[in-house]
């Protein structure tokens, strides 16, 4: 157990080495910071806000008039897209990263972010494994979308060291998840960590044709990215056999909260400096980005704290109740194909035209509305739903422009619609 442990350390220390990071020692301070008395929790919250404000002040173009954080604006992805520059610390000398979100709402948000606010990012999120017994260097089975699941050699490099292996939910139909199943017990795999609804999904497939299967290696699994329902949970720990927990981010608004042993949820607070509207619209500043400074960031997601401040666990980080976000959809075809939503994002994201999309769809057709800038001629969109037909199968397909995008009872942009479900 010690040799694995330092091991993991070993891996840490490359891993701190080549991306400039300092998750290693980000992590070991997490480890003693969440079982800090409140008082000394916002205390350091405060003292980081005061620092980061008068930073905003001294060196961005976009905070130089604001007097006090309480006159802030709301700042919303619009408003950053239009001010990219104004927010920069134009006397950061370090490297910034630039970071895209994984567009939920069809409209991604491209920002910067820096080595430190990575390191939190990252020791947030293994913090939040601990709980299953995880130890670095144990396997670890990703199951997601592009909003986990990055693409580049040195993101495959990162994922070689802390032992992750990569599985798409962009097709997850019941031939891909057979063999995810067979590779993650094969691997005797001790972590899972993925989307809600692929979770779900996999154990739907479980629990209806092989229900007697075991993985006698797994620690855990913990949720990530979506929405996790209780009917979601009790159907994943049904087919796993484990334990699932939720754990909750939003990188540009430096919100990372998880579930303890007691299904709790703690936000690390010292990260974030965060606030709620009178509709639960969770509206954040990360305290650790000093390089792209983004303040009162309107997150999109709605989230309930509760009034309670403390837990059987000791840790004394803020406690949120529940977390009512945006999640993922499946398209389905003619052939009950399954496609994961964030092929759409991946898509588009390269195209500045493209400011907004929504696919819906039925057993025959599907119909892709694209909000474009009108720079360039229609028939230039036709490599998207050439693209689309290489994965989907439908009777019909269609492209529609500049047209009113359906919405949600509560009036927010939906990105897929299976009309289907509308039909009863």
């Amino acid at each position: 157990m010690l040799f694995n442990y330092w091991i993991g350390q070993l891996r840490l220390l490359i891993i701190d080495i080549a991306r400039g990071t300092n998750i290693r020692k980000q992590l070991a301070y997490l480890r003693r910071e969440q079982y800090f008395n409140s008082n000394e929790i916002k205390k350091i919250q405060k003292e980081r806000l005061d620092r980061i404000f008068a930073l905003a002040q001294t060196n961005t173009d976009y905070y130089r008039n604001y007097k006090s954080y309480e006159e802030l604006p709301i700042l919303t992805k619009d408003l950053v897209r239009k001010n990219e520059d104004g927010l920069k610390n134009k006397n950061f000398k370090k490297k910034l990263f630039k970071k895209g979100t994984s567009g939920s709402t069809g409209t991604p948000l491209v920002y910067y972010t820096t080595q430190l606010a990575q390191s939190f990012m990252w020791a947030g999120l293994l913090l939040s494994w601990e709980v299953t017994k995880f130890v670095v260097g144990d396997r670890i089975a990703f199951i997601s979308g592009s909003a986990i699941i990055k693409s580049s050699t040195q993101h495959n490099i990162f994922y070689k060291l802390l032992n992750i292996k990569c599985y798409s939910t962009f097709t997850l139909n019941d031939e891909n998840i057979q063999h995810y199943i067979d590779d993650i017990k094969k691997r005797k795999t001790k972590l899972i960590y993925g989307y809600a609804t692929a979770l779900d999904k996999m154990a739907t497939y479980i629990n209806n044709k092989m229900p007697e299967i075991t993985f006698p290696h797994l620690k855990g699994i913990v949720s990530s990215a979506e929405v996790l329902t209780e009917e979601n949970r009790k159907n994943i720990e049904t087919a796993f056999k484990t334990n699932v927990y939720n754990q909750y981010g939003c990188n540009e608004a430096g919100i990372s909260a998880f579930e303890c042993e007691h299904k709790k949820m703690h936000l690390i607070s010292t990260r974030s400096w965060y606030e709620t509207d009178k509709e639960n619209n969770l509206i954040s500043t990360d305290l650790a980005n000093e390089g792209f400074i983004m303040l009162r960031y309107f997150t999109g997601d709605k989230v309930l704290f509760s009034k309670e401040n403390v837990c059987k666990c000791k840790r004394n980080y803020p406690i949120i109740d529940n977390v009512i976000g945006r999640s993922y959809d499946f398209v389905v075809d003619m052939n009950k194909k399954v496609l994961h939503a964030a092929f759409f994002n991946i898509l588009f994201r390269n195209d500045p035209t493209v400011k907004q999309f929504q696919v819906t769809f039925n057993k025959n057709t599907i119909k892709i509305c694209l909000n474009v800038d009108n720079t360039k001629s229609l028939c230039e969109y036709d490599i998207y739903l050439n693209a689309i037909k290489k994965h989907l199968h439908f009777e019909k397909y269609e492209m529609i422009f500049n047209t009113p995008f359906l919405t949600a009872e509560n009036a927010k942009h939906r990105y897929v619609i299976d009309e289907t479900n509308l039909a009863g």
